[in-house]
């Protein structure tokens, strides 16, 4: 019996694109105005991202998850080879091909998503920032790719801008990865902040632990505004759906603080309706 015919690379962007809009990612909302060729390869980027964090943290996936990231890794390589089969894969290599996107960040966002399943401590916040390269500077340093830029120092912008992004998800979701059996707030800033591991694993929002998290939203703070300092004016508008993904991610912040992280309850979002609302004012030249 005949396998199915592989996608086209449009039905595969397709299928990446829809990938992206199930997701309800801030990530759609930050680049929705952009012209349809670099709309397609950030979707691509996107579905090859959602898929490799799902493999570490979808409960709905079964089997060997070691497994199934070890077959994702050989999906990336095919990528970069031109032999792809999924349609993920498929859209990926004409991203990479049009954008000379590095194979080496993509491993490095596979060493994170490697990390999550391996459920190893973080210890310090130099193991911290690692991992936030990781799972989310890498994505950046390939957003700036496909978008452009003319000045070295905006790949910097991307991994500070990236680091303070998931610094903000680190805050966000405490009670939902402590659901999960995971602290990413490293064990030396517990300890020196007199927060146990076992409280935070119970749901138990402690004054401790409310200092802690205030301590880490300065902390990302410092990331935003350090990466504002970064962005170069000559790359400033051509990155500014980028720059639209930053306020998005700083106004969560700001949400955060203002609710004093209401870490255990239902993880804080921003409506769909902000997120385009910040993302219109960055692309408009207003903020």
């Amino acid at each position: 019996m005949p396998s199915d015919p592989e996608p086209s690379i449009a039905e595969a962007y397709r299928e990446c694109a829809e990938i992206t809009r199930r997701s309800g990612s801030s990530f759609a909302s930050a680049f929705w105005m952009l012209p349809r060729p670099r709309r397609n390869a950030l979707h691509a980027i996107y579905a090859f991202c959602r898929l490799s964090d799902d493999i570490a943290d979808d409960p709905d996936i079964a089997g060997n998850r070691t497994a199934l990231l070890a077959r994702w890794r050989g999906e990336l390589d095919d990528a970069f080879r031109g032999k792809a089969q999924h349609a993920v894969g498929i859209a990926l290599t004409d991203a990479i091909e049009t954008y000379r996107l590095p194979e080496r960040v993509f491993l490095d966002l596979l060493d994170g998503v490697e990390f999550d399943l391996a459920e190893g401590p973080i210890e310090t916040f130099d193991d911290l920032r690692l991992y936030c390269y990781r799972v989310a500077s890498t994505v950046g340093l390939l957003v700036v790719r496909i978008l452009g830029f003319e000045n070295p120092r905006s790949l910097e912008f991307a991994e500070t801008l990236g680091i303070a992004v998931q610094l903000t998800n680190v805050l966000r979701d405490v009670g939902e990865d402590a659901a999960s059996g995971r602290i990413y707030l490293p064990k030396d800033e517990l300890e020196r902040f007199g927060v146990s591991a076992e409280s935070i694993l119970a749901g138990q929002r402690t004054d401790a632990l409310q200092v802690l998290l205030s301590f880490y939203a300065k902390r990302a703070a410092s990331f935003y505004d350090r990466a504002e300092q970064l962005l170069p004016d000559a790359d400033r508008r051509a990155l500014r759906p980028a720059t639209a993904m930053g306020r998005i991610y700083r106004a969560l912040l700001d949400e955060l603080i203002e609710r004093q992280f209401p870490c255990f309850e239902q993880p804080v979002r921003l409506s769909r309706p902000r997120r385009i609302a910040i993302a219109a004012k960055v692309w408009m030249g207003l903020e």
